[in-house]
């Protein structure tokens, strides 16, 4: 007994260093942290119970050798974060570089099958090179394996990556089939062909700069949350973590509030114009609604004039989607569709509540978004929100136009909008444009267009008009402004309990357009 208690201390203690105190120092003067500090940020303190610790590579050999790979580059383990058990998966860097082998794969895919099993979040600290180069043992280190296990429970519990290192070709799969993809600015980078694989296969020269974390943010939308090093994105992690249920049987987290449910806020009628011309910025109008002006952003570099967030109100967890007019016409275009359909596709997963607060015109037609397939992206959210089963409550500030401000936004009952308020100056319509179509297309339209059938895409409800007809399927209620946080608050008391089910069927999804 004493000889075998020795020898697994000695694997421990051995585990503590990694690759070696040569390759930590190599990651400390990279401005990286090792995988067990990473850990030790995102826990709660003294909660981490580490799984697999005695695990080693199999199957490879160097000059005849098999190298030793403690924990096989993967650290693996349960730990707490305020107080809640989550999954954790840290890829250790300076273990052969954090490349995946078959034990990698295996320890990976069986943890996303025990967070799912036991109802937990898996969180998922990567910093990896990618497949094990040289490895015989299994086809791909068998991470095929993984991918499938990641799809199949996707949405049973959250999945969560937190990229601080590269992650380059098969491996980038992983975080972008999570639910969330946290970035290291410092560090981070995604890529399906880093520059020197594009180099090699295409002969083409890429920057750098290409796959960081704000090129993922900014240009491609892959990215959720950046963090300037290691340590803060870890604890951006940390943060949302406290909006999530732990899995799609639990409610929202409910969390003591010392903000008044009843809080009156004057100042909206301040900050938002009466003058439609005029712009304003709607995470002003955020900070003064949700509990102690607290929210947590989602892709807040990406498609700006559509705001993605989880705040509170009364201390129950929402997700708020929000037009923001600084933002050209605060439209819905194909980025901000993706961003919304995204976003509302976790909150319905998650039995998060939907909060819309709403101020934009219609969809702008034109060659450059009908091209990148508007109609389709427009479909997306369309089919997502008439499906989504959880309360969904809107607030229409100033406008609410067609396709983006009605239909996706709370604006039109028939869609499914539990409860639907608007401000005595909101107003509705089909069409936002003031231009005479004569001018633009000349002959062959008929003198008395503009008031035969065009002045109809044209008018304009107020909200006294939408509100008069309780068949319109418009307007639940007129709200004065300071009352939109208690009249929010008291609409998810009310739908807290609301059930829903689709229609049931063979299959457990539908057909929508991708």
């Amino acid at each position: 007994m004493d000889e075998a208690i020795q020898k697994f201390l000695a694997i421990q203690e051995k585990n503590k260093l990694g690759g070696g105190r040569q390759h930590i120092e190599r990651q400390h003067e990279r401005g990286k942290l090792t995988a067990r500090e990473r850990i030790e940020i995102l826990i709660d303190p003294g909660t981490f119970n580490e799984l697999g610790s005695c695990v080693n590579t199999t199957g490879m050999r160097i000059d005849g050798v098999r190298p030793d790979a403690p924990c096989d580059g993967l650290v693996l383990g349960t730990g707490e974060v305020h107080g809640r058990p989550v999954m954790i998966h840290a890829a250790d860097f300076t273990v052969l570089g954090g490349s995946v082998g078959a034990q990698t794969v295996a320890k990976l895919s069986r943890a996303v099958e025990m967070a799912a099993l036991w109802g937990i979040p898996i969180v998922h600290l990567l910093d990896s090179s990618g497949g094990r180069l040289g490895y015989r043992d299994v086809n791909w280190a068998g991470i095929d394996w993984y991918f499938r296990s990641q799809s199949r429970f996707s949405g049973t519990t959250p999945q969560i990556t937190v990229l601080m290192g590269p992650c380059i070709a098969g491996a980038a799969y992983l975080p972008t089939l999570c639910d969330f993809l946290f970035m290291s600015r410092i560090s981070a980078s995604l890529w399906l062909g880093g520059p020197r694989q594009t180099l090699a296969a295409t002969s083409e020269v890429i920057d750098g700069d290409i796959g960081g974390a704000d090129y993922h943010m900014q240009l491609t939308g892959t990215c959720d949350v950046t963090g300037a090093d290691d340590r803060e994105t870890i604890l951006k992690c940390r943060e949302m973590l406290r909006y999530l249920p732990s899995n799609y049987r639990e409610k929202p987290p409910l969390w003591d509030n010392t903000d008044p449910a009843e809080r009156e806020v004057d100042q909206l009628s301040e900050i938002v114009p009466d003058d439609f011309s005029r712009t304003y910025d709607m995470h002003d109008v955020i900070a003064l609604l949700v509990d102690n002006g607290e929210y947590f952003e989602i892709k807040d570099q990406y498609a700006r004039q559509l705001i993605c967030c989880f705040c509170r109100f009364g201390g129950r967890t929402v997700g708020l989607v929000a037009n923001n007019p600084k933002y050209p016409g605060s439209i819905l275009e194909v980025n901000a569709c993706d961003k919304y359909y995204r976003f509302l596709q976790v909150l319905d997963a998650y039995n998060l509540p939907l909060v819309n607060l709403t101020d934009t015109p219609p969809a702008v037609p034109g060659e450059v978004e009908e091209e990148r397939g508007l109609l389709r992206h427009m479909g997306k959210i369309l089919d997502l929100y008439a499906t989504a089963t959880v309360p969904k409550i809107g607030v229409v500030l100033r406008e609410a136009y067609a396709d983006t401000g009605s239909l996706v936004m709370s604006g039109l009952k028939g869609m499914g909008a539990d409860l639907t308020y608007a401000w005595p100056i909101a107003r509705f319509g089909v069409e936002a444009s003031t231009l005479d179509y004569r001018a633009v297309l000349g002959k062959g339209v008929e003198e008395d267009a503009p008031e035969a059938y065009w002045k109809w895409s044209r008018e304009k409800a107020d909200a006294f008009a939408a509100a008069h007809s309780w068949t319109a399927q418009v307007v639940d209620e007129i709200i004065l402004p300071r009352d939109t946080r208690k009249k929010i608050v008291q609409a998810l008391k009310v739908t807290e309990q609301k059930a829903e089910e689709l229609p049931q069927r063979k299959k457990a999804h539908g057909s929508p357009p991708t």
